[in-house]
């Protein structure tokens, strides 16, 4: 499926949703919050450290602190949500070196999200994904190919490789997605009031040369949050044909 949403379009749910954004004081879940407070939902923000993101709360977001690795932390927090995004991330930069670094650590996310999340009736699950796990014309995935994906970073990319499978087989009881952004997300020099396409696997040359910003992404998640058009399946999002640029980034973060 392919679908193109201009910013301020598509139908706006009959009610308020309550919306958990685990992972909200990095650049996507800030981004995700803003636009679902924006849009008049009830937020709350998840982060390890509630001292170090005290800020969130200038942006009418409810803040929680939480390991979301951890389900007993997130029973109480997510109990009542109707929609849990999970744009968390262990690190904001790729560290110098990934000798101590688990790769379990989303398929754990997914374990915690998915225990202490309401079952009935059905809660939203949607994650944001890293576009090394995407999979390309030629039947490979991104992160197979060293002349697109750094080599350093593949345990990083493995990490996030095993979300989808983690999901399928522990998120059975919800309704779940993964929104994959392009390589080129970027927090500046983008016009976020921009279109978007949501573009389900394989995908082509448009995963490296596009440039999304974060807004455009976060309209993406509130979108799916509000009027879910996509299920149980991982999803690129990509920037309107208009929006391009030369350079393109990881992604992290």
């Amino acid at each position: 499926m392919t679908g193109t949403q201009p910013a301020g379009t598509g139908p706006r749910p009959p009610a308020q949703l309550r919306a958990a954004v685990l992972g909200a004081g990095g650049r996507a879940g800030r981004a995700v919050s803003r636009e679902l407070v924006i849009r008049g939902h009830r937020v709350t923000g998840v982060v390890r450290d509630i001292r170090r993101h005290s800020s969130l709360g200038d942006l009418g977001v409810d803040v929680a602190e939480a390991d979301a690795t951890r389900g007993a932390d997130l029973v109480e927090i997510l109990r009542e949500a109707d929609v849990v995004i999970v744009a968390v991330t262990p690190f904001s930069a790729p560290p110098p070196s990934f000798d101590d670094f688990d790769e379990a650590f989303y398929e754990h996310v997914v374990a915690g999200v998915a225990g202490a999340a309401r079952g009935s009736p059905t809660t939203r699950l949607i994650t944001v994904g890293l576009f090394a796990t995407l999979t390309m014309a030629d039947g490979r995935t991104v992160m197979d190919d060293p002349a697109v994906f750094p080599p350093r970073l593949l345990p990083f990319a493995r990490a996030h490789a095993r979300e989808l499978p983690a999901l399928r087989r522990l998120a059975s009881a919800h309704d779940w997605l993964v929104v994959t952004p392009p390589a080129g997300l970027r927090a500046d020099g983008v016009d976020d009031t921009a279109g978007y396409a949501l573009v389900e696997p394989p995908v082509d040359h448009r995963l490296f040369e596009g440039v999304l910003g974060y807004g455009q992404l976060a309209r993406a998640v509130a979108d799916q949050s509000e009027t879910p058009t996509l299920h149980r399946t991982q999803v690129a999002v990509l920037p309107a044909p208009s929006t391009t640029a030369d350079e393109a980034g990881t992604g992290i973060g």
